[in-house]
């Protein structure tokens, strides 16, 4: 890329992605406008330009690292889960692999974001997108109005986040987790 310019979407991942490998790499403390400015090569006010503070950049990084995980988790289920059974056991592997994988850069994310005062807006947000990742999922096979499925979607989600986290911290087995968030799916939708 040496010798042209980046339109300004173009530099904002290029910024993202480096605030992301200063994470994985030193953690969130080391996380500063200059730093992500000095590793990416750019001027400072270019990533003032961009996020204006430490807490915009951690909401952006968390933002796309949350739509990451939303858009892998739908464009899994396309690939061949023909019964209720089959998608929940695809949306609980996705989710518990999703954890492991971006868990390095994610928690450590989200707990630099915890004192910000629009921080529980942004987590909320992020707790609806996957319930209706998975409402959709689900309604393949089973008929579920918004009305009653969202709510039920949003506990899964709950119970699929803390699985996962016990995974993470090795207190919990990868396929044990798995399981366990397949049959909370399928036993929250189906008809009683």
């Amino acid at each position: 890329m040496a010798g042209r310019r980046l339109s300004r979407e173009q530099r904002q991942l290029q910024l993202l992605d480096t605030a992301a490998e200063i994470v994985r790499t030193e953690g969130a403390d080391s996380l500063t406008l200059a730093r992500v400015a000095e590793r990416a090569g750019v001027t400072k006010p270019i990533t003032y330009g961009h996020f204006e503070t430490r807490t915009g950049l951690l909401k952006a990084l968390y933002q796309r690292i949350d739509q990451q995980q939303t858009d892998a988790a739908r464009a899994s289920l396309e690939v061949g889960a023909d019964t209720l059974e089959a998608a929940a056991t695809v949306l609980a592997r996705f989710y518990v692999e999703c954890v492991l994988h971006i868990g390095r850069e994610f928690g450590p994310v989200t707990a630099a974001l915890a004192t910000t005062p629009d921080m529980e807006e942004i987590l909320r947000a992020g707790r609806e997108r996957y319930a209706e990742a998975f409402l959709a999922a689900v309604r393949r096979f089973v008929e579920l109005p918004d009305a009653e499925g969202k709510p039920l979607l949003l506990g899964v989600v709950g119970a699929a986040e803390t699985l996962s986290r016990e995974v993470v911290a090795g207190r919990l087995g990868t396929d044990r987790a798995i399981d366990s968030i397949a049959r909370i799916i399928t036993g929250a939708v189906r008809p009683s």
